[in-house]
């Protein structure tokens, strides 16, 4: 009787090795665009919906967007089986500059655009600082 191989280890796994550049990038993109998706929904709950100040509403949504795309790319663009708090403070270090360009163009934007238009193109205006320093420096073995 064979019996089937037990789940993997997310805490004791090894991670495998770090993706090519564009590999990398195409990952980073995907999970970005579904932080995206998050950081909007979490935008119109809470400005939309429970009409709490944008500036506030929008830096919460980034935050919540931030976690979820620190797993999406712990685990799945960079191949780690295993969750570091370093690396969680690294790219939320790093998702800081990003955050911030992204909260104060989309205070600016705001008041020309639609709030969720604005939103989306701030969130583009982080993005590629973003992936640069998080590439070079928080999954940079």
């Amino acid at each position: 009787m064979v019996l089937p191989a037990p789940p993997p280890d997310l805490t004791t796994a090894a991670p495998r090795a770090k993706p090519r550049l564009v590999v990398a990038l195409v990952r980073f993109g995907v999970v970005g665009v579904v932080g995206t998706l998050v950081n909007l929904t979490v935008l119109e709950l809470l400005h939309g919906q429970l009409d709490l100040p944008f500036t506030r509403s929008f830096a919460i949504a980034t935050e919540v967007a931030i976690l979820g795309n620190y797993l999406g790319n712990e685990l799945w663009t960079f191949h780690h089986r295993r969750l570091s708090l370093r690396r969680l403070a690294q790219f939320n270090a790093t998702m800081l500059l990003g955050a911030a360009i992204q909260v104060g163009s989309g205070t600016l934007l705001k008041e020309y655009l639609p709030y969720l238009v604005a939103a989306a193109l701030a969130i583009a205006l982080g993005s590629v600082s973003n992936f640069a320093f998080n590439f070079g420096w928080t999954w940079r073995r």
